[in-house]
């Protein structure tokens, strides 16, 4: 990908990904993640508030030779959500219609 890959903890909210133990904290909980939802939650998190289109994701998590007809994206960010919303809140995942999905990271 073009982001950095140099960083090796991202922070987002309440969220923390360490690159090199591959552990995803949400405050303090360790939250348990496929290698692929890793990936899509890493890359969400490169970009905090930046809308990603479905076809950006899609090239970015699983490679320019994914079928554009999938609906992988949407299965795995409702995987995501399951994992990392805890109820009452919104998502820190939002869906931007039409277009695709941004994790909205509140300022510190």
């Amino acid at each position: 990908g073009s982001y950095d890959t140099q960083v090796t903890v991202l922070r987002a909210g309440r969220l923390t990904l360490q690159r090199a133990s591959r552990e995803v904290l949400l405050d303090e909980r360790l939250i348990e993640l496929t290698p692929k939802e890793f990936a899509l939650l890493e890359y969400l998190m490169t970009q905090p508030n930046v809308v990603l289109s479905r076809t950006r994701i899609l090239e970015t998590v699983w490679g320019t030779d994914a079928d554009p007809l999938t609906n992988v994206v949407e299965v795995y960010i409702r995987h995501l959500r399951n994992k990392l919303d805890t109820g009452g809140t919104e998502s820190m995942i939002q869906t931007v219609r039409g277009f695709g999905y941004k994790l909205v990271v509140p300022a510190p």
